[in-house]
């Protein structure tokens, strides 16, 4: 008979790889060259002696309560938090399909939305393709920024704007104008062209936008040096919203010459804004993102709304 501190070091070794490692019983018993059915006995006297305490946590009231601290803290309306997945690929893909069901809900049919760019809006145009196309409806589709070379699929965004009108029946409208320039003078060059006056009344006159959030640094990084030389490192830039960058506290960085084609901070503020947020985005880029006062509606998945919930006092 084995003595009572045994006895106890048995069963913690037992619950740490059952809980911990998670090894089957069956695992368990042939590393301890136990009997299984004894596995089993020695892990109810641990739960019976307090060695384990399992807990049930109910998600959907947590999640409820994660919802409105961040509505009652940043002021936005809607808060749809997606269950995490196993990695955050197959995580984000739920974000984007969720984003997808909400920004183009029966609620919005007919509505004149811009689309901004991200890996995690190509994954939304993925879940599109998906879809049957629908017949020719009210409403218009049209970027909120120039293209930018990446090989990533939710930089390219005239493609994006062809899909989600597509599959929506709404008219698109294409900008076929670099995001990006040398100068601010090449930029103002550019505005005066016909196909930037017809994109820009649509962002004056726009009822919806969808943006992505993206960590600072991040790829691409559009351009960063020759646009704002040291003042994102300076100003401790957390993340930016197509290529408006902010500070942690929701402050937007000027750049030292304004030689982006982009709807303006002014034209997304007074728009109905959904902020989609990948699963690699940092729970203070989130936080900084909503203190800008551009976001009315938030797609996040669980794990990190949980996350800026936890830092948001």
């Amino acid at each position: 008979m084995i003595s009572e501190n045994k006895r106890v070091q048995r069963m913690i070794e037992v619950s740490r790889l059952y809980y911990e490692e998670n090894c089957s019983q069956k695992e368990i018993a042939a590393r301890l060259r136990i009997s299984r059915p004894l596995v089993s006995v020695i892990l109810n006297e641990a739960r019976e002696c307090g060695i384990v305490s399992i807990s049930i946590r109910d998600v959907s009231a947590t999640a409820e309560q994660i919802i409105d601290k961040l509505k009652k803290g940043y002021g936005v309306n809607t808060v749809i938090t997606v269950p995490d997945a196993a990695n955050d690929d197959l995580t984000n893909q739920r974000i984007a399909d969720a984003a997808y069901n909400y920004c183009f809900c029966k609620a919005n049919d007919g509505k004149r939305v811009g689309i901004g760019w991200g890996s995690i809006v190509g994954k939304m145009a993925d879940y599109a393709e998906t879809l049957e196309s629908t017949e020719a409806s009210r409403g218009a589709i049209f970027p909120l920024a120039g293209g930018v070379n990446s090989v990533t699929r939710g930089y390219h965004i005239n493609e994006l704007v062809r899909i989600f009108s597509l599959k929506t029946g709404r008219q698109p409208y294409f900008l076929y104008i670099p995001a990006l320039n040398e100068a601010s003078s090449e930029l103002e060059y550019l505005k005066q062209t016909e196909s930037f006056s017809m994109i820009e009344e649509e962002w004056d006159f726009m009822e919806q936008a969808m943006v992505s959030l993206s960590n600072f640094p991040s790829y691409p990084d559009l351009g960063v040096r020759t646009i704002y030389g040291n003042a994102l490192t300076e100003k401790k830039a957390v993340g930016r919203i197509l290529a408006h960058y902010f500070d942690s506290y929701g402050k937007i960085i000027s750049p030292a010459s304004d030689s982006t084609l982009q709807a303006s901070i002014k034209q997304l503020r007074q728009t109905d804004v959904t902020a989609i947020c990948a699963n690699q985005v940092k729970p203070q880029c989130v936080i900084g993102a909503l203190r800008t006062g551009i976001i009315d509606n938030l797609v996040i998945s669980h794990g990190l709304a949980e996350k800026v919930a936890d830092i948001t006092r």
